[in-house]
C-alpha cells in the first residue's frame, strides 16, 4: 500500500512540475461554475472570469480575464482585453492592446498596447504599436505607430502614417494621412491634412485642407485655409487663404494674411483679400497659349470677353486725362492719347447724359478758342475769334425784358432837349452802354436789342408828337392864311 501511495505521490509531483514548467502555453478552462459556450480561452487565466459570453477567443496571459458576458471578441496577446466585461465584437490583437476596455464594443486594436486605455470606447479601429494609445472617444481610425496615440475624446477621425494626429485630444471629423501629418493638433476639428509633415503644426485651427508634403506646414490656429500642392502655404498662419501649385505661399514677412490666393508653382501674395496667378506666367481665357500677362479668347468676331457690369457708359469719370486704353492690330491692349491735332474730349465727370442732350453738372462755362482773356460772370458760353451760324435765336424770359412798356400809358418820354444835352455831354444815348462798357463787359444781344427798340419805338413816339404838332401848325397857319385872303379881298372890294 505504501508503494502505491508512493508512486501516486510521485506522479502527481511530476505532473505539478511539468505544468509549472509550462508557462508559455496552457490550455485554460472558465472558472466560473456556470461558463458561457463556444469560447477558446488558452494562457494562463485567460478568460477566467467568464460568466455568460460566448462565442469569445482569448488566447493569452490573462487576456479577457475578467469578462462576464462580453460575446464574440478575440483576443490574442498579454493582458489583451484583460479588462472587457460586458463589450462584445472587439478584436486586440497584441501585447495589452484594449488592455482597459470594459464595456466598449465593434472595436479593432492591433499592436502593443494600442486602445489600451479605453474604457468605454467603440467603433475605433487602431493598427500599430501605440496606436490610440488614451483613446476614450468613439468611430476613429488610427494607422500607423503612435498615430492618434494621445486621443481622448476626440472622435470619428482618420489618421494614417506614424505620428499621424500624434498630440491630438479632443479634436474630432479630422484626416490625416501621411508621416506627422497633423502632429501637433490637439482641439482642431475637420482638417484634412495629406502628405508627410502636412499641417504638423497645427494646434486649434480648424476646417483647412492640406494636400502635399509639407503643406500649411508653420500654421497653428488658422482656419479655413486650403493649400494643394508640395509645400504649398508654409509660410501662412491665418485664416480663409487658398494657395494651389508647388510653393504657392505668402511672401514670407507677410504670414499673417487673409483672403488671400496665389494660385501657380512659386506664387506669391503679399496683400490680404487679393488673388495672384502664377509667378512670372501668362493667364489664358479661352485658350492654351497665352501670349500675354492676361490673354482672352472669346472665338467670337469683334467681341472682347471683358465686362465690367458695374462701368457702364452712362458713369461718372472720375479723371481728366488724355490718354486713354485701345487695342492694336492684334488685339493687344496699348496706352493711346490725343494727338495734338485732335479735338480733346471734355471730361466726363463735369457732364451728363440728359436725354439727347450733354449738360454741365456745375454749371460750368465753356470757353472755345485760346485768346479769350475776358469770361466776366453770368455767361455759360466764351467764343473767340467769332462765331458762325446760319441762324442764331435769343430767348426772352418774359415780357417785361422787352421794350413794349415804352407805348404803355404813362411812359415818361424824355423830352429831346435833354435828350440832346445827354449826348453832348457823354456822346451816346441815354439807356445805350457806352463803348468802354461794351468792350469791358460784351455786347448782350438781348439787352442791346431791348434797347435799341427801345430807341425805336420813343423815335417813333417822337414822330408822332411831331406829325401832331405840324398838323396843329399846318391848321394853324391855314386858317392865318384863309384870315389874310379875307383882308385881301376887302381892300380890293374897296378900291
Amino acid at each position: 500500500m505504501k508503494l502505491i501511495y508512493f508512486t501516486v505521490f510521485l506522479l502527481l509531483a511530476t505532473f505539478l512540475s511539468a505544468t509549472a514548467q509550462q508557462t508559455n502555453y496552457v490550455a485554460t478552462m472558465a472558472n466560473a461554475s456556470s461558463p458561457g459556450i463556444y469560447n477558446t480561452l488558452v494562457g494562463v487565466a485567460a478568460g477566467s472570469g467568464t460568466t455568460s459570453g460566448s462565442y469569445n477567443t482569448y488566447i493569452g496571459y490573462m487576456s479577457g480575464y475578467f469578462n462576464t458576458s462580453g460575446s464574440n471578441n478575440a483576443f490574442v496577446g498579454f493582458n489583451a482585453g484583460n479588462n472587457n466585461q460586458t463589450g462584445s465584437n472587439n478584436a486586440y490583437f497584441g501585447y495589452g492592446a484594449g488592455v482597459r476596455n470594459i464595456t466598449g464594443s465593434n472595436n479593432t486594436y492591433l499592436g502593443a498596447i494600442s486602445g489600451s486605455s479605453g474604457i468605454q470606447s467603440s467603433l475605433n479601429t487602431f493598427v500599430g504599436a501605440s496606436t490610440g494609445l488614451n483613446n476614450n472617444g468613439d468611430g476613429n481610425t488610427f494607422i500607423g505607430n503612435q498615430a492618434g496615440q494621445n486621443n481622448q475624446s476626440g472622435g470619428y477621425n482618420v489618421f494614417l502614417g506614424s505620428q499621424a494626429g500624434l498630440a491630438n485630444t479632443t479634436g474630432q471629423g479630422n484626416l490625416f494621412l501621411g508621416q506627422q501629418a497633423g502632429g501637433q493638433n490637439t482641439t482642431a476639428s475637420y482638417n484634412l491634412f495629406m502628405g508627410n509633415s502636412s499641417g504638423s503644426n497645427t494646434t486649434t485651427g480648424l476646417g483647412n485642407t492640406a494636400i502635399g508634403d509639407g503643406s500649411l506646414l508653420r500654421n497653428n490656429t488658422g482656419i479655413h485655409n486650403v493649400a494643394i500642392g508640395r509645400f504649398a502655404g508654409v509660410e501662412s498662419r491665418n485664416d480663409e487663404n487658398v494657395f494651389i501649385g508647388f510653393a504657392a505661399d505668402v511672401t514670407p514677412n507677410t504670414p499673417n494674411l487673409t483672403n488671400a490666393t496665389a494660385i501657380g508653382a512659386r506664387a506669391r501674395v503679399s496683400q490680404s483679400n487679393s488673388i495672384v496667378l502664377g509667378a512670372n506666367a501668362n493667364v489664358g481665357i479661352g485658350n492654351g497659349a497665352p501670349t500675354a500677362k492676361l490673354h482672352i479668347t472669346t472665338g467670337t468676331a469683334n467681341t472682347s470677353g471683358l465686362r465690367l457690369e458695374n462701368l457702364p457708359i452712362s458713369s461718372t469719370a472720375t479723371g481728366g486725362q488724355t490718354k486713354f486704353l485701345t487695342v492694336d492690330g492684334a488685339g493687344n491692349v496699348i496706352l493711346g492719347s490725343l494727338s495734338g491735332s485732335a479735338r480733346e474730349g471734355a471730361v466726363e465727370a463735369l457732364w451728363q447724359r440728359k436725354g439727347s442732350f450733354l449738360q454741365s453738372q456745375n454749371g460750368e462755362s465753356i470757353v472755345i478758342g485760346s485768346k479769350v482773356d475776358k469770361t466776366p460772370t453770368g455767361y455759360s458760353l466764351f467764343v473767340g475769334q467769332g462765331l458762325l451760324a446760319e441762324k442764331v435765336k435769343v430767348a426772352v424770359k418774359n415780357t417785361s425784358d422787352w421794350s413794349d412798356y415804352v407805348f404803355k400809358p404813362g411812359y415818361a418820354l424824355q423830352p429831346l432837349a435833354e435828350v440832346e444835352q445827354y449826348i453832348q455831354e457823354h456822346e451816346h444815348l441815354p439807356g445805350i452802354p457806352s463803348a468802354k462798357e461794351m468792350v469791358e463787359q460784351g455786347n448782350d444781344l438781348h439787352k442791346t436789342d431791348a434797347k435799341l427798340l427801345e430807341k425805336i419805338e420813343e423815335l417813333t413816339l417822337y414822330s408822332i408828337q411831331l406829325e401832331k404838332q405840324l398838323q396843329a401848325n399846318d391848321k394853324k397857319h391855314q386858317a392865318e392864311i384863309d384870315e389874310l385872303k379875307q383882308l385881301v379881298k376887302q381892300l380890293v372890294g374897296k378900291k
